[in-house]
């Protein structure tokens, strides 16, 4: 047990210890990139640094699009060149190893390839009469949240990380905490997507589709972990920020 003179004399040190000064400043740092490539070939990791089954996942080839247009013929080429394609986004927060196009463990399969969807992030839309937007489905779901604030409008729910993009939210069930209305899963406030598919000959090896509520692929689609297609732009419901700041939701 201390007693009073002990404690006068533990007091300063005491203080000391807990002075805002004597903290050192910490910094926040995002994920390391997930891809590595060289001069042969290419490594996707995911947000843990390590597969499940400890095997690497290598590819021969990653493209980068930065436009729709440039996604699309990402898919188009593939599909002509008969290649087994995954979409990536740019920090690859994924525990099983879906991401992967290949199980190979050795030598990377010469038919496999990554789309990444890293520099596909620059399309922003704010509808402010229809309460929606539509982002590119690279766009960081923090950048939607900063454009449509400025907008006055705000998502009803929303994952704990910020990081991850629009499309790899809705398609891996992304979802955050909330009952209000449709519930906390951010696919379920979507009201628009774009897919790209493999296509004939004919069509350019790969087309785009919109698609809407009303269509009998829209569910499937929005959490479809990418094997229906590759998601080029997502569409999603917004209300008022005055609707929270009232506590309604």
């Amino acid at each position: 047990m201390i007693n009073m003179a002990s404690f006068r004399w533990f007091l300063p040190f005491l203080l000391l210890a807990l002075s805002p000064s004597t903290f050192l400043p910490l910094h926040a740092m995002p994920p390391p990139p997930p891809l590595h490539c060289n001069q042969t070939d290419c490594t996707l990791y995911n947000s843990y640094g390590v597969w499940g089954d400890r095997k690497d996942c290598r590819v021969r080839t990653t493209v980068y699009p930065t436009t729709e247009e440039e996604l699309r013929l990402a898919v188009a080429n593939a599909t002509r060149a008969k290649l087994k394609v995954k979409v990536v986004t740019k920090f690859s927060h994924t525990i099983p190893k879906l991401a992967c196009p290949s199980t190979a463990a050795a030598a990377p399969p010469g038919n496999s390839m990554l789309i990444s969807t890293e520099k596909y992030d620059s399309r922003i839309v704010v509808d402010v009469p229809n309460l929606a937007v539509t982002a590119d489905s690279g766009v960081g779901l923090r950048a939607v949240i900063d454009a449509v604030e400025e907008a006055g409008l705000s998502l009803v729910a929303a994952p704990y990380w910020e990081g991850v993009s629009v499309g790899g939210v809705i398609s891996t069930g992304g979802h955050g905490s909330s009952w209000w209305g449709k519930g906390g899963a951010v696919h379920d406030h979507v009201i628009g997507l774009s897919l790209i598919v493999p296509a004939k000959e004919s069509e350019g090896f790969a087309k785009i589709i919109r698609l809407e509520p009303k269509n009998p692929l829209f569910n499937a689609v929005k959490v479809s972990l990418g094997m229906l297609g590759v998601i080029s732009q997502v569409c999603f419901l917004f209300v008022f920020n005055w609707v929270h700041q009232n506590g309604s939701i």
